[in-house]
């Protein structure tokens, strides 16, 4: 990697933002305190989750059912509406 991509790779933009209801920077406030962060944080936190891709429901599946492999579970089946009702009167 050259130095100029090294060097630009740091660079962060500056943002303002304008007129942002006062209730809205109450909720946001209130949300980085209980989470222990400052509130810049916060926003870079909310934007990156709203921005990061999401995976297809192809790709959600396959990693659902490699995650329940690796974890040995037994084969059980499709699914069973009637399955909530086991055990109850």
């Amino acid at each position: 990697m050259s130095l100029v991509a090294q060097w630009y790779h740091f660079v962060v933009a500056n943002l303002t933002i304008k007129q942002i209801p006062k209730e809205l920077v109450d909720r946001i406030k209130a949300e980085a305190e209980s989470n222990g962060r400052s509130m810049n944080k916060e926003i870079i936190d909310c934007l990156e989750s709203a921005y990061t891709p999401r995976p297809s429901a192809e790709e959600a599946i396959a990693r659902a059912k490699a995650l329940w492999e690796s974890i040995g579970s037994p084969d059980i089946g499709p699914y069973d509406p009637n399955w909530k009702n086991l055990g109850r009167p």
